[in-house]
């Protein structure tokens, strides 16, 4: 079934662009540190630099949490679509079995 075919390459084609943008996040958050431990001495005698290596931890923490969400996402739009795959191939070789019968 020709139509089936293309049908089954593009969500084929899909999964394997959404693993590869998992594999990209989770290259991405795997070279992150848990936390940057920023220190305020690493800005010299600057007023304000307690605050300012805060400020710089807080927005890593919130980089490192939506790239981890980015991954658990992708990686469930990953699995999603196998199981379309699956389920469509299933349908496909009942509804054939069943025609030739």
């Amino acid at each position: 079934m020709a139509g089936f075919d293309i049908h089954f390459q593009a969500l084929e084609s899909c999964r394997t662009a959404v693993s590869k943008a998992s594999g990209q996040y989770e290259t991405l958050h795997g070279g992150l540190p848990e936390t940057p431990a920023t220190r305020a001495a690493a800005f010299g005698s600057v007023d304000g630099a307690a605050v300012l290596a805060g400020a710089i931890d807080t927005a890593f923490a919130a980089l490192t949490a939506e790239v981890a969400d980015a991954r658990t996402k992708l990686k469930g739009v990953e699995r999603a679509l196998e199981s379309v795959q699956d389920n469509v191939r299933t349908a496909n070789t009942a509804t054939s079995t069943s025609m030739r019968a």
